[in-house]
């Protein structure tokens, strides 16, 4: 039986250059059955023309900045991403049960993550969200760089037991890619096969549907 795959980080217009209809119908001929638009912080606004899944990745300049945003978007959207790379936000990011995804924390100086924030980031639900978007847009060396960095993380949420999801981090439709070729770039990192199918669907939907109970205990 085929997978249920789900692209939960998809960018439309403004911030990307595709309107939420066609990123949906080419990522639907690609092989998934759904996708996550999700905007970061500065371009937030509510999608009304599309069937997809609301998110939002937030961009923070300081722990108590993020902490204010979260609280103002757990009630909004049914994905909240945090966009990594600062440690302290990391960090910050892995405490909060609230936060469904940290994104990319690979890009700051370091790897992004250790084994006290890939504790952390088990205990609150909190998953690695794994951006393949770099890989088509970088030169070689920052390629590698970024590819050891996010071996790293993957290593630490296998021992740990955190989730990792999948992304094509599309900015528009020229950058989504199909579920195959997203799993084969997934073995370059100590992924399996079936941890790679399960980090663009299994893991994505136990998301959205843990959003969708925190949105009817709220009711």
């Amino acid at each position: 039986m085929m997978p249920n795959y789900v692209d939960i980080s998809v960018h439309a217009f403004p911030e990307g250059a595709d309107t939420p209809k066609r990123l949906n119908l080419v990522a639907r001929s690609l092989g998934f059955t759904a996708i996550g638009l999700t905007a970061h912080s500065p371009y937030w606004s509510e999608f009304s023309d599309s069937n997809a899944i609301s998110g939002i990745e937030i961009v923070a300049h300081s722990v108590r900045d993020l902490r204010k945003k979260i609280a103002f978007f757990s009630d909004t959207v049914a994905v909240i991403s945090v966009h990594g790379g600062d440690e302290q936000i990391n960090r910050a990011a892995c405490t909060d049960d609230r936060v469904d995804l940290l994104m990319h924390p690979e890009r700051g100086k370091r790897g992004g993550l250790n084994q006290v924030t890939a504790k952390i980031a088990e205990k609150n639900g909190v998953a690695l969200g794994l951006s393949f978007g770099y890989f088509w847009k970088t030169g070689q060396v920052a390629r590698s760089r970024m590819l050891a960095f996010q071996h790293q993380n993957v290593v630490l949420c296998q021992k740990f037991g955190v989730p990792i999801v999948i992304t094509s981090d599309a900015y528009s439709h020229f950058d989504l890619r199909a579920p195959r070729q997203l799993k084969a770039l997934a073995r370059l990192l100590p992924l399996e096969d079936t941890e790679a199918t399960a980090a663009l669907s299994s893991v994505p939907r136990n998301i959205i549907k843990r959003s969708a109970q925190k949105e009817e205990e709220r009711a």
